[in-house]
């Protein structure tokens, strides 16, 4: 299994996965995301986006991962992840590389 892919199952297994454009807008103005993924096949509008309101207040990655490859974790097709545990975040991040 891809490194990524099990962080992410490890985050959504312990509730610390935040799914959706929307809700991981509010983490994020909230303070709570500690990164930001997003899926590779995403729009150039929705990535703009993303970095607009992630921009001074959260790291924002592109996984490399479809949103097809995401849903087989996160259990629904999703462009825009969030990871609210900050070893998780670490162990994402790490993951990335």
């Amino acid at each position: 299994m891809n490194k990524l892919l099990f962080a992410l199952s490890l985050a959504k297994k312990s509730g610390k996965l935040v799914m959706g454009f929307d809700a991981v807008k509010t983490a994020v103005i909230h303070g709570t995301a500690h990164i930001v993924l997003l899926a590779e096949d995403l729009s150039e509008k929705t990535v703009k986006r993303v970095n607009y309101f992630c921009e001074d207040l959260t790291e924002v990655h592109n996984t490399g991962l479809t949103q097809f490859e995401i849903s087989q974790v996160a259990g629904r097709l999703t462009g825009v992840l969030a990871v609210t545990d900050e070893n998780l975040a670490v162990l994402a991040r790490n993951a990335l590389q």
